[in-house]
Protein backbone atom coordinates (compact mmCIF):
# COMPACT_ATOMS: atom_id res chain seq x y z
CA UNK A 1 0.00 0.00 0.00
CA UNK A 2 0.99 3.21 -0.85
CA UNK A 3 0.13 6.49 0.13
CA UNK A 4 -1.21 9.25 -2.37
CA UNK A 5 2.02 11.17 -2.04
CA UNK A 6 3.84 7.79 -3.23
CA UNK A 7 5.54 6.67 0.12
CA UNK A 8 5.19 3.99 2.00
CA UNK A 9 2.29 4.28 4.97
CA UNK A 10 3.37 4.40 8.49
CA UNK A 11 1.63 3.68 11.58
CA UNK A 12 0.66 6.90 13.96
CA UNK A 13 1.38 4.71 16.95
CA UNK A 14 4.54 3.62 15.72
CA UNK A 15 6.69 5.70 17.77
CA UNK A 16 5.07 5.27 20.73
CA UNK A 17 5.45 1.32 20.49
CA UNK A 18 7.82 0.08 23.39
CA UNK A 19 11.27 -0.87 22.68
CA UNK A 20 11.27 -4.70 23.86
CA UNK A 21 9.37 -5.69 20.47
CA UNK A 22 10.98 -8.48 19.05
CA UNK A 23 12.22 -7.87 15.41
CA UNK A 24 10.31 -9.97 12.31
CA UNK A 25 14.32 -10.89 11.54
CA UNK A 26 14.63 -13.41 14.56
CA UNK A 27 12.28 -16.02 12.97
CA UNK A 28 12.82 -18.33 10.45
CA UNK A 29 11.32 -18.18 6.87
CA UNK A 30 8.47 -20.55 8.16
CA UNK A 31 7.42 -18.81 11.57
CA UNK A 32 7.99 -15.70 8.88
CA UNK A 33 5.59 -16.79 6.48
CA UNK A 34 2.89 -17.94 8.42
CA UNK A 35 2.91 -14.91 10.80
CA UNK A 36 2.69 -12.73 7.35
CA UNK A 37 -0.28 -14.67 6.16
CA UNK A 38 -2.05 -14.87 9.44
CA UNK A 39 -1.80 -10.93 9.61
CA UNK A 40 -3.65 -11.15 6.69
CA UNK A 41 -6.47 -12.33 8.79
CA UNK A 42 -6.25 -10.54 11.60
CA UNK A 43 -6.00 -7.10 9.83
CA UNK A 44 -9.57 -8.08 8.74
CA UNK A 45 -10.96 -9.26 11.61
CA UNK A 46 -9.70 -6.05 12.98
CA UNK A 47 -10.95 -3.86 9.83
CA UNK A 48 -13.46 -5.72 7.60
CA UNK A 49 -13.56 -3.18 5.28
CA UNK A 50 -10.45 -3.63 4.37
CA UNK A 51 -10.33 -7.26 3.19
CA UNK A 52 -6.90 -8.17 3.83
CA UNK A 53 -7.70 -11.63 3.62
CA UNK A 54 -6.93 -11.84 0.01
CA UNK A 55 -3.64 -10.50 0.28
CA UNK A 56 -3.23 -14.12 1.92
CA UNK A 57 -2.77 -15.68 -1.37
CA UNK A 58 -0.28 -13.93 -2.95
CA UNK A 59 1.81 -13.14 1.08
CA UNK A 60 1.83 -17.33 0.61
CA UNK A 61 2.77 -17.61 -2.78
CA UNK A 62 6.10 -15.30 -2.10
CA UNK A 63 6.22 -16.87 1.61
CA UNK A 64 6.73 -20.69 0.56
CA UNK A 65 8.87 -22.08 -2.08
CA UNK A 66 7.09 -25.66 -1.92
CA UNK A 67 3.16 -26.53 -1.68
CA UNK A 68 -0.12 -25.13 -2.42
CA UNK A 69 -0.13 -21.92 -1.27
CA UNK A 70 -3.96 -22.24 -0.63
CA UNK A 71 -3.56 -24.91 1.01
CA UNK A 72 -0.85 -22.86 3.31
CA UNK A 73 -3.62 -20.16 3.97
CA UNK A 74 -6.50 -22.39 4.93
CA UNK A 75 -4.25 -24.40 7.31
CA UNK A 76 -2.68 -20.98 8.64
CA UNK A 77 -6.64 -19.51 8.82
CA UNK A 78 -7.43 -22.71 10.73
CA UNK A 79 -4.63 -22.02 13.56
CA UNK A 80 -5.98 -18.29 13.53
CA UNK A 81 -9.78 -19.16 14.25
CA UNK A 82 -9.21 -21.88 16.93
CA UNK A 83 -7.10 -19.29 18.79
CA UNK A 84 -9.75 -16.54 18.24
CA UNK A 85 -12.13 -19.27 19.60
CA UNK A 86 -10.57 -20.16 22.28
CA UNK A 87 -9.43 -16.50 22.84
CA UNK A 88 -11.99 -14.03 25.52
CA UNK A 89 -10.19 -10.73 24.49
CA UNK A 90 -8.91 -9.32 21.29
CA UNK A 91 -5.27 -10.52 19.84
CA UNK A 92 -3.35 -7.59 19.22
CA UNK A 93 -0.87 -7.99 16.11
CA UNK A 94 1.52 -5.41 14.65
CA UNK A 95 -0.13 -3.42 11.58
CA UNK A 96 1.18 -5.30 8.43
CA UNK A 97 0.54 -2.17 6.41
CA UNK A 98 3.35 0.02 8.14
CA UNK A 99 6.95 0.05 6.93
CA UNK A 100 7.96 0.50 10.82
CA UNK A 101 5.10 -2.18 12.94
CA UNK A 102 5.44 -4.91 9.90
CA UNK A 103 9.47 -5.51 11.06
CA UNK A 104 8.13 -5.73 14.69
CA UNK A 105 6.44 -8.86 16.94
CA UNK A 106 3.88 -7.75 19.26
CA UNK A 107 4.01 -9.39 22.49
CA UNK A 108 0.96 -11.94 21.18
CA UNK A 109 2.30 -12.64 17.55
CA UNK A 110 5.76 -13.58 19.85
CA UNK A 111 4.03 -16.19 21.50
CA UNK A 112 2.15 -17.18 18.61
CA UNK A 113 5.14 -17.62 16.26
CA UNK A 114 6.92 -19.64 19.57
CA UNK A 115 4.65 -21.84 20.08
CA UNK A 116 4.38 -23.03 15.91
CA UNK A 117 8.70 -23.01 16.59
CA UNK A 118 8.28 -25.36 19.66
CA UNK A 119 5.10 -27.66 17.66
CA UNK A 120 7.58 -27.63 14.68
CA UNK A 121 11.05 -28.78 16.60
CA UNK A 122 8.72 -31.35 19.17
CA UNK A 123 8.65 -29.50 22.58
CA UNK A 124 5.23 -30.31 23.57
CA UNK A 125 5.69 -28.87 26.75
CA UNK A 126 6.89 -25.14 25.67
CA UNK A 127 4.15 -25.67 22.93
CA UNK A 128 1.61 -25.90 25.37
CA UNK A 129 2.79 -22.96 27.83
CA UNK A 130 3.08 -21.12 24.62
CA UNK A 131 -0.87 -21.88 23.53
CA UNK A 132 -2.05 -21.48 27.21
CA UNK A 133 -1.08 -18.25 27.15
CA UNK A 134 -2.13 -17.67 23.44
CA UNK A 135 -5.90 -19.01 24.92
CA UNK A 136 -5.77 -17.02 28.17
CA UNK A 137 -6.04 -20.31 30.31
CA UNK A 138 -8.50 -21.75 28.37
CA UNK A 139 -8.56 -25.12 26.37
CA UNK A 140 -5.61 -24.99 23.46
CA UNK A 141 -5.84 -28.36 22.40
CA UNK A 142 -7.41 -27.32 18.90
CA UNK A 143 -4.79 -24.60 18.04
CA UNK A 144 -2.23 -27.27 18.86
CA UNK A 145 -4.08 -29.88 16.17
CA UNK A 146 -4.00 -26.70 13.76
CA UNK A 147 -0.41 -25.96 14.11
CA UNK A 148 0.65 -29.49 14.08
CA UNK A 149 -1.27 -30.14 11.23
CA UNK A 150 0.49 -26.34 9.59
CA UNK A 151 3.97 -27.72 10.64
CA UNK A 152 3.44 -31.57 8.98
CA UNK A 153 2.14 -30.38 5.79
CA UNK A 154 5.36 -27.56 5.82
CA UNK A 155 8.09 -30.29 6.93
CA UNK A 156 6.45 -33.26 4.52
CA UNK A 157 7.13 -30.25 1.34
CA UNK A 158 10.64 -29.33 3.05
CA UNK A 159 12.01 -32.55 3.53
CA UNK A 160 9.97 -35.28 0.90
CA UNK A 161 12.35 -37.76 0.86
CA UNK A 162 12.26 -38.14 4.80
CA UNK A 163 10.06 -41.06 5.01
CA UNK A 164 10.00 -41.41 8.60
CA UNK A 165 8.12 -39.49 11.41
CA UNK A 166 8.93 -35.52 11.34
CA UNK A 167 10.01 -34.11 15.10
CA UNK A 168 6.59 -32.61 14.70
CA UNK A 169 4.87 -35.91 13.98
CA UNK A 170 7.25 -37.95 16.36
CA UNK A 171 6.45 -35.90 19.37
CA UNK A 172 2.66 -36.14 19.06
CA UNK A 173 2.24 -39.71 18.40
Amino acid sequence: MTRQDGRAPQCCTAQDRDDNRHSLKSLNDFERGTLEVARCFFQTFAHPDGQSWMQSFDTARRAFETGDPAQYVFKILRVVQAMRIARRSAFCFSNPHCTVCAGMLSEGEKQLTSALEAVRVGKRSSAHIHALLLTEGNNPSQMLHEMRALCIYGAQLAHPADHGPSAVQAAYI
